[in-house]
C-alpha cells in the first residue's frame, strides 16, 4: 500500500523539572542553569519541529521527573507545547512510570492538536494531512508507577491494508538491567505485534533494537540529568517515504552536556602540572560541546609520588577549575574528581612478600576476586557496629562501584601502611 510521505519528531524521557541534587550546595547559579536544561531542551525539540516542518511529535513518556510534579512546571511544558501546535504540529503523548496518569493534574488542560494516550487501554489516533490518511498512531500511559505486565499484548495486529502504523510505548525490551523492569516485554513481542515503527521510552541511552520493519526504537532522554548520562542526548528526526521506507536521524537537543574523563598522572612531576593537564582537558570539552555548556567528572589514575598530595589536595585543585565558570555564557562544569593514583609500588611482587603488606594485598585481591563480593564486604562492614547502617547504603551499588571503593581502600591503606613503615 503506498502512502503519503511523512516527517515526524520521536523523544522520550524529557524529565522536566530534574532537581540535579548536591551541584546547588556549590554553585546555585549553575545548579540554576541545571534545572532550567531539561525545559530548554525540550525547546530545542519544537524548535527542531518547527524547522523541519514534520507532521507530528511523539513524547513516549516520562515527561516528567516525578509524580508530584509542580504547577511551574506543567505550566512551562504547556507554554513550549504550544509553539509546536500553533505552528499546526500535532502531538501525541504517553506517561510512563516517573508521571503516571493517575498523578496528572486535570486542571491543567493540554492545548488542542495534543493527544494523550489513555491507561485503560491502548487508544488509536489516525493522522491525516489534507485529509489524507497518513498513519495510525497507537499508545498507552501508566496508571501508576509500577507496570510490571506486558502492555505490549494490549496492541492491536496490524491488517496488510492498514496505512503505516507506530506504536507508542514506555516499556524495559528484553530486561534492560540498568533500569526498572517495568511493563517488560521482548523483540519478539513487538515484532509479531506488526506494527511499522515502534516508538519507545524508559531507557536513557539511544538504542535502534531493529532497523528494519518493524524499527524498534529507544531515542534516549533529550537532556543528560547526571553524571552516568554522559554524551549526546536528544531525539530522533524520522521520515517515512512512499514505500514505507523509514530513515532515522539522531539530532542533539541537550543544552547541558555531561563527560567522564580519565586522566594518568603517572608522568607527572608536580601539583602545577596535575592543574595543568586538567584545565586543558576542560577547554577541550568546552571546545567539543557545539556551543553548549558541560560538566565533566574526573578520575585521576596511575601510579605516582603524588599520591598522597593530590588527594591532601583535592579540594583546593576543584576551586581553581571551577573558578569563574558561573560567569561564562558556555561553562565547563567540574563536578568531581575521584582520584585513582596508587603509590609507587610494584603490587604484584609486594604482594608476594611475607609480611603484614603483603598478607593486606593478597586480602584485598580475593575480595576482589570474590564471587559473593557485596556479601563479603557487607559481611566486614557490619561486623562493626559503628557500621551497621551501612547495609542500606550498600544495596543501590553496582559491582563496579564496590570494586572501585575497594580500590580506594587498597590504595588509602598502603599509603598508610608505607607511611607506618617509614
Amino acid at each position: 500500500m503506498e502512502i503519503m510521505p511523512f516527517k515526524f519528531i520521536h523523544c522520550a524521557d524529557l524529565h522536566l523539572d530534574s532537581p540535579f541534587e548536591g551541584i546547588h550546595d556549590y554553585n546555585p547559579d549553575i545548579a540554576k542553569s541545571l534545572r532550567n536544561a531539561t525545559f530548554e531542551s525540550f525547546q530545542n525539540i519544537i524548535d527542531l519541529a518547527i524547522d523541519e516542518n514534520v507532521d507530528f511529535i511523539i513524547i513516549a513518556g516520562d515527561i516528567f521527573d516525578g509524580a508530584n510534579r509542580n504547577i511551574r512546571a506543567q505550566y512551562r511544558f504547556n507554554q513550549i507545547l504550544k509553539h509546536a501546535v500553533d505552528s499546526g504540529i500535532q502531538c501525541f503523548l504517553a506517561h510512563g512510570n516517573h508521571d503516571p496518569l493517575s498523578s496528572w493534574e486535570s486542571s491543567l488542560k493540554l492545548p488542542d492538536n495534543v493527544h494523550r494516550f489513555d491507561c485503560n487501554s491502548v487508544g488509536k489516533v489516525v493522522v491525516k494531512r489534507n485529509n489524507e490518511i497518513l498513519a495510525n498512531i497507537y499508545g498507552i500511559s501508566y496508571r501508576q508507577k509500577e507496570v510490571k505486565t506486558n502492555l505490549v499484548y494490549q496492541f492491536p495486529q496490524k491488517n496488510d491494508n492498514d496505512p503505516f502504523s507506530i506504536g507508542v510505548l514506555h516499556c524495559n525490551v528484553g530486561g534492560i538491567s540498568e533500569h526498572d523492569n517495568y511493563a517488560p516485554c521482548t523483540i519478539d513481542d513487538l515484532v509479531k505485534c506488526g506494527l511499522d515503527y515502534w516508538a519507545l521510552g524508559h531507557v536513557h541511552n539511544q538504542i535502534k533494537l531493529r532497523e528494519s520493519h518493524p524499527y524498534i526504537i529507544y531515542p534516549g532522554n533529550s537532556q543528560g540529568r547526571n553524571i552516568r548520562e554522559t554524551g549526546e542526548k536528544g531525539c530522533f528526526l524520522v521520515q517515512v517515504d512512499d514505500d514505507k521506507n523509514v530513515d532515522i536521524n539522531f539530532v542533539p537537543t541537550d543544552k547541558i552536556r555531561w563527560f567522564v574523563k580519565e586522566i594518568n598522572i603517572s608522568i607527572m612531576d608536580n601539583t602545577e602540572e596535575v592543574v595543568d593537564s586538567l584545565m586543558k582537558e576542560k577547554e577541550y570539552l568546552r571546545s567539543i560541546s557545539d556551543g553548549r555548556s558541560s560538566v565533566v567528572r574526573f578520575y585521576l589514575n596511575g601510579r605516582t609520588e603524588l599520591n598522597k598530595k593530590i588527594r591532601n589536595e583535592e579540594s583546593e585543585i576543584i576551586q581553581i577549575l571551577r573558578e569563574d565558570e558561573n560567569e561564562r555564557e558556555q561553562f565547563s562544569w567540574v563536578e568531581s574528581i575521584l582520584i585513582n593514583t596508587r603509590p609507587p609500588i610494584d603490587i604484584s611482587s609486594r604482594k608476594q612478600v611475607d609480611d603484614f603488606i603483603g598478607e593486606f594485598l593478597r586480602l584485598s585481591e580475593s575480595l576482589k576476586t570474590s564471587d559473593y563480593l557485596r556479601s563479603e564486604i557487607l559481611r566486614i562492614l557490619t561486623s562493626i557496629p559503628e557500621h551497621s547502617l551501612i547495609a542500606k547504603q550498600l544495596e543501590s551499588l553496582t559491582e563496579d562501584d564496590l570494586l572501585s571503593i575497594l580500590d580506594d581502600a587498597e590504595s588509602l591503606g598502603l599509603d598508610w601502611l608505607i607511611e607506618e613503615g617509614d
